[in-house]
Protein backbone atom coordinates (compact mmCIF):
# COMPACT_ATOMS: atom_id res chain seq x y z
CA UNK A 1 0.00 0.00 0.00
CA UNK A 2 1.13 3.55 -0.74
CA UNK A 3 2.49 4.98 2.52
CA UNK A 4 0.50 8.18 1.98
CA UNK A 5 -2.72 6.12 2.13
CA UNK A 6 -1.79 4.54 5.45
CA UNK A 7 -3.42 6.45 8.26
CA UNK A 8 -4.31 5.30 11.76
CA UNK A 9 -7.83 6.55 12.38
CA UNK A 10 -7.94 4.67 15.66
CA UNK A 11 -5.71 7.40 17.11
CA UNK A 12 -7.73 10.36 15.82
CA UNK A 13 -11.35 9.23 16.12
CA UNK A 14 -12.11 11.48 19.10
CA UNK A 15 -10.44 14.46 17.39
CA UNK A 16 -12.44 13.90 14.21
CA UNK A 17 -15.66 13.50 16.16
CA UNK A 18 -15.08 16.77 17.99
CA UNK A 19 -13.66 18.94 15.22
CA UNK A 20 -15.04 17.67 11.90
CA UNK A 21 -18.58 18.54 10.86
CA UNK A 22 -20.68 18.47 7.66
CA UNK A 23 -20.66 21.31 5.17
CA UNK A 24 -24.15 22.81 4.95
CA UNK A 25 -23.95 23.72 1.27
CA UNK A 26 -22.80 20.22 0.37
CA UNK A 27 -25.65 18.70 2.39
CA UNK A 28 -28.16 20.95 0.63
CA UNK A 29 -26.65 20.06 -2.75
CA UNK A 30 -26.96 16.31 -2.09
CA UNK A 31 -30.49 16.59 -0.70
CA UNK A 32 -31.70 18.58 -3.70
CA UNK A 33 -30.54 15.81 -6.06
CA UNK A 34 -31.69 12.80 -4.09
CA UNK A 35 -34.88 14.19 -2.48
CA UNK A 36 -36.16 10.82 -1.28
CA UNK A 37 -34.67 7.46 -0.32
CA UNK A 38 -35.94 4.68 1.91
CA UNK A 39 -32.58 3.11 2.80
CA UNK A 40 -29.21 4.83 2.39
CA UNK A 41 -25.64 3.64 2.91
CA UNK A 42 -22.49 5.64 3.60
CA UNK A 43 -19.30 3.76 2.77
CA UNK A 44 -16.37 4.76 4.98
CA UNK A 45 -18.69 6.79 7.17
CA UNK A 46 -16.14 7.80 9.82
CA UNK A 47 -18.07 9.43 12.66
CA UNK A 48 -21.18 9.40 10.41
CA UNK A 49 -22.03 13.11 10.58
CA UNK A 50 -23.19 13.28 6.96
CA UNK A 51 -25.09 10.01 7.26
CA UNK A 52 -26.89 11.21 10.39
CA UNK A 53 -28.15 14.42 8.82
CA UNK A 54 -28.96 12.99 5.39
CA UNK A 55 -30.96 10.13 6.89
CA UNK A 56 -33.07 12.72 8.72
CA UNK A 57 -33.46 15.03 5.72
CA UNK A 58 -34.45 12.15 3.44
CA UNK A 59 -36.59 10.37 6.06
CA UNK A 60 -34.42 7.35 5.34
CA UNK A 61 -33.16 4.39 7.31
CA UNK A 62 -29.42 5.09 7.53
CA UNK A 63 -26.63 2.50 7.39
CA UNK A 64 -22.89 3.01 7.46
CA UNK A 65 -19.62 1.20 7.88
CA UNK A 66 -16.00 2.13 8.44
CA UNK A 67 -12.72 0.25 8.79
CA UNK A 68 -12.03 1.93 12.16
CA UNK A 69 -13.85 0.52 15.21
CA UNK A 70 -13.08 3.74 17.10
CA UNK A 71 -14.74 5.86 14.40
CA UNK A 72 -17.82 3.64 14.57
CA UNK A 73 -17.81 3.88 18.37
CA UNK A 74 -17.74 7.69 18.22
CA UNK A 75 -20.48 7.71 15.57
CA UNK A 76 -22.69 5.46 17.70
CA UNK A 77 -22.39 7.80 20.66
CA UNK A 78 -23.77 10.68 18.59
CA UNK A 79 -26.59 8.88 16.78
CA UNK A 80 -28.10 5.58 17.84
CA UNK A 81 -30.83 5.66 15.19
CA UNK A 82 -28.49 4.71 12.35
CA UNK A 83 -27.13 1.20 11.92
CA UNK A 84 -23.34 1.04 11.92
CA UNK A 85 -20.77 -1.70 11.58
CA UNK A 86 -17.06 -2.20 11.00
CA UNK A 87 -15.91 -3.31 7.54
CA UNK A 88 -13.33 -2.50 4.86
CA UNK A 89 -14.36 -0.61 1.71
CA UNK A 90 -11.64 -2.53 -0.15
CA UNK A 91 -13.51 -5.81 0.45
CA UNK A 92 -17.06 -7.17 0.29
CA UNK A 93 -19.71 -4.88 1.78
CA UNK A 94 -21.63 -6.56 4.65
CA UNK A 95 -25.03 -6.19 2.97
CA UNK A 96 -27.27 -8.14 0.58
CA UNK A 97 -27.87 -7.36 -3.09
CA UNK A 98 -30.34 -4.55 -3.95
CA UNK A 99 -30.58 -3.32 -0.36
CA UNK A 100 -30.26 0.47 -0.78
CA UNK A 101 -31.74 3.35 -2.80
CA UNK A 102 -28.70 5.59 -2.38
CA UNK A 103 -25.05 4.72 -1.69
CA UNK A 104 -22.49 7.45 -1.09
CA UNK A 105 -18.96 8.06 0.09
CA UNK A 106 -17.46 11.38 1.21
CA UNK A 107 -13.73 12.04 1.62
CA UNK A 108 -13.04 8.33 1.23
CA UNK A 109 -11.49 7.56 -2.16
CA UNK A 110 -8.00 8.77 -1.23
CA UNK A 111 -7.88 5.98 1.37
CA UNK A 112 -9.22 3.25 -0.92
CA UNK A 113 -6.70 1.02 -2.71
CA UNK A 114 -9.26 -0.80 -4.88
CA UNK A 115 -11.61 1.65 -6.62
CA UNK A 116 -13.05 -1.09 -8.82
CA UNK A 117 -14.14 -3.07 -5.75
CA UNK A 118 -15.61 0.07 -4.15
CA UNK A 119 -17.93 0.67 -7.07
CA UNK A 120 -18.58 -3.00 -7.88
CA UNK A 121 -19.84 -3.49 -4.34
CA UNK A 122 -21.75 -0.18 -4.38
CA UNK A 123 -23.45 -1.37 -7.57
CA UNK A 124 -24.29 -4.76 -6.06
CA UNK A 125 -26.03 -3.41 -2.94
CA UNK A 126 -27.98 -0.73 -4.86
CA UNK A 127 -31.52 -1.24 -6.06
CA UNK A 128 -32.25 -0.80 -9.75
CA UNK A 129 -32.44 2.92 -10.58
CA UNK A 130 -30.61 3.72 -7.35
CA UNK A 131 -27.87 6.34 -7.38
CA UNK A 132 -24.28 6.42 -6.20
CA UNK A 133 -22.30 9.49 -5.15
CA UNK A 134 -18.62 10.08 -4.55
CA UNK A 135 -17.55 13.36 -2.96
CA UNK A 136 -13.87 14.04 -3.52
CA UNK A 137 -11.33 16.81 -4.13
CA UNK A 138 -10.03 17.55 -7.61
CA UNK A 139 -6.55 18.95 -8.18
CA UNK A 140 -8.11 22.39 -8.52
CA UNK A 141 -10.11 21.94 -5.29
CA UNK A 142 -6.92 21.08 -3.42
CA UNK A 143 -4.97 24.04 -4.79
CA UNK A 144 -7.67 26.62 -3.98
CA UNK A 145 -8.53 25.68 -0.40
CA UNK A 146 -7.49 27.72 2.66
CA UNK A 147 -5.62 24.77 4.15
CA UNK A 148 -3.25 24.64 1.17
CA UNK A 149 -2.61 28.37 1.42
CA UNK A 150 -1.21 28.04 4.94
CA UNK A 151 0.27 24.57 4.58
CA UNK A 152 1.56 24.43 0.98
CA UNK A 153 3.31 21.13 1.67
CA UNK A 154 -0.12 19.47 1.68
CA UNK A 155 -0.61 20.32 -2.01
CA UNK A 156 1.68 17.63 -3.41
CA UNK A 157 0.72 15.20 -0.65
CA UNK A 158 -2.98 15.34 -1.44
CA UNK A 159 -2.53 15.50 -5.20
CA UNK A 160 -0.61 12.26 -4.80
CA UNK A 161 -3.27 10.68 -2.57
CA UNK A 162 -6.47 11.62 -4.37
CA UNK A 163 -7.39 9.65 -7.51
CA UNK A 164 -8.32 11.79 -10.50
CA UNK A 165 -11.90 12.13 -11.64
CA UNK A 166 -11.11 10.04 -14.72
CA UNK A 167 -9.98 7.12 -12.54
CA UNK A 168 -13.15 7.30 -10.46
CA UNK A 169 -15.39 7.50 -13.51
CA UNK A 170 -13.57 4.61 -15.19
CA UNK A 171 -14.11 2.40 -12.13
CA UNK A 172 -17.78 3.40 -12.01
CA UNK A 173 -18.28 2.47 -15.65
CA UNK A 174 -16.57 -0.90 -15.16
CA UNK A 175 -18.95 -1.59 -12.28
CA UNK A 176 -21.93 -0.93 -14.56
CA UNK A 177 -23.00 2.58 -13.58
CA UNK A 178 -24.56 4.79 -16.24
CA UNK A 179 -25.63 8.43 -16.50
CA UNK A 180 -22.41 9.52 -14.83
CA UNK A 181 -22.01 13.25 -14.31
CA UNK A 182 -20.03 15.67 -12.14
CA UNK A 183 -21.19 18.61 -10.04
CA UNK A 184 -19.29 21.11 -7.90
CA UNK A 185 -19.90 22.88 -4.61
CA UNK A 186 -17.72 25.87 -3.67
CA UNK A 187 -17.93 27.53 -0.29
CA UNK A 188 -16.49 30.75 1.11
CA UNK A 189 -16.91 31.51 4.78
CA UNK A 190 -15.68 33.64 7.65
CA UNK A 191 -12.72 31.84 9.14
CA UNK A 192 -13.48 31.56 12.85
CA UNK A 193 -11.98 30.02 15.98
CA UNK A 194 -13.67 26.68 15.25
CA UNK A 195 -11.84 26.46 11.93
CA UNK A 196 -8.57 27.42 13.58
CA UNK A 197 -9.12 24.63 16.12
CA UNK A 198 -9.64 22.14 13.29
CA UNK A 199 -6.17 22.94 12.04
CA UNK A 200 -4.57 23.15 15.48
CA UNK A 201 -5.90 19.68 16.33
CA UNK A 202 -4.94 18.32 12.90
CA UNK A 203 -8.48 17.29 12.08
CA UNK A 204 -7.42 16.94 8.44
CA UNK A 205 -5.26 13.94 7.70
CA UNK A 206 -2.83 15.79 5.42
CA UNK A 207 -1.75 17.97 8.37
CA UNK A 208 -0.51 14.80 10.06
CA UNK A 209 1.63 13.97 7.04
CA UNK A 210 3.77 17.14 6.93
CA UNK A 211 6.80 17.96 9.04
CA UNK A 212 5.98 19.38 12.48
CA UNK A 213 8.15 22.43 11.77
CA UNK A 214 6.15 23.25 8.63
CA UNK A 215 2.91 22.73 10.53
CA UNK A 216 3.89 25.16 13.28
CA UNK A 217 5.03 27.76 10.72
CA UNK A 218 1.66 27.57 9.01
CA UNK A 219 -0.22 27.88 12.30
CA UNK A 220 1.75 30.98 13.28
CA UNK A 221 1.08 32.61 9.93
CA UNK A 222 -2.62 31.72 10.15
CA UNK A 223 -2.91 33.10 13.68
CA UNK A 224 -1.21 36.33 12.65
CA UNK A 225 -3.55 36.79 9.67
CA UNK A 226 -6.60 36.08 11.81
CA UNK A 227 -5.58 38.81 14.27
CA UNK A 228 -5.52 41.23 11.35
CA UNK A 229 -8.81 39.93 9.90
CA UNK A 230 -7.20 38.71 6.69
CA UNK A 231 -8.43 35.11 6.52
CA UNK A 232 -11.23 34.01 4.19
CA UNK A 233 -12.19 30.36 4.40
CA UNK A 234 -12.42 28.53 1.06
CA UNK A 235 -13.33 24.92 0.33
CA UNK A 236 -14.61 23.17 -2.78
CA UNK A 237 -16.10 19.71 -3.27
CA UNK A 238 -16.37 17.66 -6.45
CA UNK A 239 -19.33 15.28 -6.67
CA UNK A 240 -19.43 12.37 -9.13
CA UNK A 241 -22.86 10.78 -9.60
CA UNK A 242 -23.99 7.59 -11.27
CA UNK A 243 -27.13 5.47 -11.69
CA UNK A 244 -27.72 1.73 -11.58
CA UNK A 245 -30.03 1.37 -14.55
CA UNK A 246 -32.47 -1.54 -14.40
CA UNK A 247 -31.45 -4.35 -16.74
CA UNK A 248 -33.84 -5.36 -19.46
CA UNK A 249 -34.95 -8.98 -19.86
CA UNK A 250 -32.56 -9.61 -22.72
CA UNK A 251 -29.53 -8.10 -20.98
CA UNK A 252 -26.92 -10.47 -19.64
CA UNK A 253 -27.12 -10.79 -15.82
CA UNK A 254 -24.45 -9.22 -13.66
CA UNK A 255 -22.55 -11.92 -11.80
CA UNK A 256 -20.57 -11.33 -8.62
CA UNK A 257 -18.10 -13.76 -7.09
CA UNK A 258 -17.68 -11.94 -3.77
CA UNK A 259 -19.90 -10.29 -1.23
CA UNK A 260 -23.32 -11.15 0.09
CA UNK A 261 -26.17 -12.51 -2.03
CA UNK A 262 -29.89 -12.72 -1.65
Amino acid sequence: MDSAKEFDFEKVAITYSKHRYPNEKLLEHIFNRVRYADRILEVGCGTADYLSILSELLYAHGFGFDISPSMISEASKKNRRIELTTADANGPFPYRNFEFDFVFNINLVHYVTDLENLFKESFRVLQNDGSVLTVTDSCQDISERTLTNYFPETLDIDRGRYPGNSSIISAMKKAGFEGIYTTKVKTSFEFKKQHFEQYRNKAYSSLRLIAEERFEEGMKRLESDMERGLVLGKKAYTQIWGIKVAKRDFDLPMVYTTGFTE
